[in-house]
């Protein structure tokens, strides 16, 4: 047979004549593999921004920046987008790409000597080869690759369109970050426990002799120092002492000793407005001074932290500025109470006492090896490393609460009675005196 011939017949045996099926599909390939790069360019684009630049953009009053930032605000949502839409353009590449094998291929068995390679073998191989090539150039590697030199522009690009995708997906998307939220908090929550549990366990086969239980302690409390908020150190605002701006120099002298501090916080009309801290040794030089002096010019600026902040996080800040008493304040940027270097320091030495200190005895004494009491206000994280247990011992039953009142009011759902008792796990609390709607004493048990 003549060669000329014999050629196009090969051919068309293995390929077949592109029509208008053909054509189409490929444009719509082109269309998919678009849209594909254009989520994993977006993807890098907007989880590259730093947060100065996330700043700037909300400062910004061009619409899109805007965009960019609210949709930064609510950062699961908008993964989960791009990754649905993404997956679900990748899976169109997929399947156009088998519908245009079909239409231009004849794949037939392929005999190599003995062994025999069947034709869907060949057209799977095909199939995975070429797409996943298409894809990882075209899809995945390029665009972002683009997108790491020009993520702003990319993101004010798309930022209309994830605006919209966001909407449309919101049921989809509510769902799955809702069930991500929830195993990802079991598996945080299970591996921190397990760590935590597994370093005190090797501290305490470590510690043989009675002298060295302090420096187990020692050890162990800087094991919970990054589990630990300012919220669950902070003195609370009803223990602050605040001195206004419109006491008198004499009047000011009078609450300086009465109080016995070395730093206050000023407050104007309320104590969620503080404008500064008074550090007393700025007095020592005015101390023959008269009521006409404005000890006002003496105020330093105020400190302001967040309730949730960790305390590891915490002490950089006091280093960098300088500054031992932090104002605390909540989510509605009221006054919590405040927090100072030592309340950071004793979280790991334990209590530190001075001269000045008063004694406070009573806030803890140790009855017996199984019983403990404690004043209502004790900080949760105090009360367990006192009782020398797990920080988060009571962390399912605690709630918001932080303190020993909290956890007992949390239990109960109301405010208990003189004598109540309330079962934890295995502790006791018995409430011991209840003044004023607050708890003030409880006698806390280890039961085994």
């Amino acid at each position: 047979m003549d060669s000329s011939v014999s050629c196009p017949i090969l051919l068309q045996a293995f390929f077949n004549m592109p029509g208008t099926p053909f054509f189409v599909a490929n444009i719509i390939i082109l269309i998919l593999l678009v849209c594909s790069g254009l989520m994993s360019a977006s993807e890098v684009a907007f989880f590259s921004l730093t947060k100065p630049e996330v700043d700037d953009l909300r400062e910004s009053e061009e619409p899109a920046d805007q965009r960019i930032a609210n949709l930064l605000d609510k950062p699961r949502y908008l993964l989960t987008t791009i990754l649905v839409v993404n997956n679900l353009v990748n899976i169109g590449v997929v399947i156009t790409s088998y519908f245009v094998t079909k239409l231009a291929f004849n794949f037939q068995d392929l005999i190599l000597g003995s062994i025999i390679v069947p034709s869907y073998a060949l057209e799977f191989t095909w199939n995975v080869l070429v797409v996943t090539f298409f894809l990882v150039l075209f899809g995945e590697a390029t665009p972002k690759v683009f997108a790491t030199y020009n993520k702003i522009k990319i993101a004010r690009m798309m930022s209309s369109i994830f605006v919209w995708l966001n909407r449309v997906l919101y049921p989809l998307n509510f769902a799955l970050v809702s069930s991500t939220g929830i195993i990802e908090k079991r598996l945080k929550r299970h591996n921190s426990d397990i760590d935590i549990q597994e370093i005190n366990k090797a501290i305490e086969i470590t510690v043989e002799k009675k002298e060295s239980k302090q420096d187990a302690k020692l050890l162990k409390g800087i094991v919970h120092f990054g589990n630990i908020t300012v919220k669950q150190i902070m003195r609370p605002r009803t223990e602050v002492a605040a001195v206004d701006t419109d006491l008198k120099f004499s009047e000011l002298m009078s609450f300086v000793r009465e109080n016995g501090y070395s730093r206050y916080p000023v407050f104007k009309e309320t104590l969620d407005t503080v404008v500064g801290v008074l550090n007393v040794k700025d007095l020592l030089e005015h101390l023959n001074a008269t009521d006409a002096f404005e000890w006002q010019k003496l105020i330093r600026s105020p400190f302001y932290v967040p309730e949730t902040k960790m305390i590891d996080d915490l002490l950089r800040d006091i280093q960098q500025n300088r500054s031992h008493l932090a104002v605390v304040v909540d989510e509605y940027g009221g006054t919590s109470g405040i927090v100072t270097l030592e309340d950071v320091l004793e979280e790991v030495v334990g209590d530190i006492k001075d001269e000045f200190d008063e004694n406070t005895d009573s806030d803890f004494r140790k009855l017996d090896d199984r019983n403990f009491l404690f004043e209502g206000k004790t900080a949760l994280v105090d009360v367990c490393r006192l009782m020398e247990i797990d920080t988060d011992t009571f962390e399912e039953a605690k709630g918001e609460s932080e303190t020993l009142a909290g956890l007992l009011l949390e239990a109960k759902g109301r405010i208990p009675k003189n004598g109540e008792e309330v079962r934890l796990l295995n502790y006791k609390f018995t409430i011991l005196s209840v003044h004023h709607f607050r708890i003030e004493k409880v006698k806390v048990t280890r039961e085994n």
